[in-house]
């Protein structure tokens, strides 16, 4: 490992370290990789180069008719160059060509995960300053598992998953996996500000917004029940899922992993490259803006409106979102219920097993009653 002393690597590594490996990177990988950067500006090459070696890897197995094999690959790669660039903005050409291979990754390698991701398009209307309303499509991978042993004919209830500030619904896909096991449908997005949809639209404080325009998409989709919709958000998503809790009348229950109660608060102890990130996905010209528009993402108005379950999960050691926002939350959210991980980290991905469980034991207790 890297003896590095830049404050962006870093920070990188105490903030982030595992949730590099919960979410599907190998560990001997995310090694390799960082044993090779001794410098922030070395960060998405470098992670880039651990991608090429699974995109080799895949045409290899692609050309011998192994599919499965090729399918794992793409994946693998797709999340090294999530890595490159998920808060790297120092440098926008680079870190936009590391997302193309991303998605491009992805999309290749998902038909082949159990059960498949299909790559679907949500309409999202947005009104451009001075114009008409226009729609949007928002991207989003589907999952629905095989129906249970005994429930021939039922449609399963879904997850919406929304990403945070830095992460994207190809990264989701490992918690995914959770609830595909207890019998639930998945949705992840990439809404505004986020992933697919980050280079077009600006972070949306009213994040129900999307939440609605999700809805109804599913709604027409025969395969799921669109009248048991839940929804979980991680970091920054923790917020959005709580707005949408509050206003946002079609969903049964959610989950807020790690989220803010209002993302101003912190501000000066999050990490560098976290606040250049907001100000550039949030639209800010400057710093100072950045921090002005972080306090419009807020749940003053908005918790004591959550009357609907809503499970607040938080680590006690997270050093990006301090534990007392989702004390706050859970204290002021009348159909809230806190579960606080003494040792858990930012997103409790040092405990990702024993969380994640919870997590979806919980949404399924909730969803697949009548």
């Amino acid at each position: 490992m890297s003896t590095a002393t830049d404050e962006r690597v870093a920070a990188a590594l105490g903030h982030w370290a595992p949730r590099f490996v919960s979410n599907g990177t190998d560990y001997p990988d995310f090694q390799a990789t960082l044993a090779r950067i001794t410098r922030w500006d070395d960060w998405c090459r470098e992670w880039g180069m651990t991608a090429e070696a699974y995109e080799r890897l895949a045409l290899r197995a692609e050309a011998a008719g192994h599919e499965v094999t090729a399918g794992g690959a793409w994946r693998r790669a797709a999340l090294c160059w999530h890595w490159g660039k998920f808060v790297f903005v120092d440098h926008p050409d680079e870190m936009r060509a590391a997302h193309e291979r991303t998605v491009d990754c992805y999309r290749r390698g998902a038909a082949t995960l159990t059960p498949p991701a299909e790559p679907v398009r949500i309409p999202y209307p947005v009104r451009r300053a001075g114009g008409a309303p226009v729609s949007i499509a928002l991207a989003g991978y589907l999952r629905v598992p095989e129906p249970a042993r005994g429930a021939a004919g039922q449609r399963p209830p879904v997850v919406i998953m929304v990403p945070g500030l830095d992460s994207v619904k190809e990264e989701l896909q490992a918690t995914a996996e959770y609830f595909l096991q207890r019998g639930l449908a998945t949705l992840a997005i990439d809404g505004p500000g986020q992933g697919e949809a980050e280079y077009e639209l600006p972070i949306e404080p009213a994040y129900e917004r999307v939440a609605a325009a999700v809805a109804d998409f599913l709604a027409d989709r025969p395969e799921i029940d669109p009248g048991r919709i839940g929804l979980m958000g991680v970091s920054l998503g923790g917020y959005y899922a709580a707005r949408c809790a509050a206003y946002e009348p079609r969903l049964r229950a959610a989950v807020a992993l790690a989220g803010p109660y209002r993302f101003d608060q912190d501000w000066d102890t999050r990490p560098p490259q976290s606040r250049a990130t907001f100000q550039r996905r949030s639209g800010a010209g400057t710093p100072e803006e950045a921090r002005r528009l972080a306090a419009a993402l807020t749940l003053e108005q908005a918790a004591p409106r959550i009357t609907i379950p809503l499970l607040v999960v938080h680590g006690a050691r997270d050093g990006m979102v301090n534990p007392r926002q989702a004390e706050r939350l859970a204290a002021e959210a009348p159909g809230a219920e806190l579960v606080m991980y003494p040792a858990g980290n930012h997103g409790v991905t040092n405990q990702a097993f024993e969380s994640r469980s919870m997590m979806a034991d919980w949404l399924a207790a909730r969803l697949q009653g009548s």
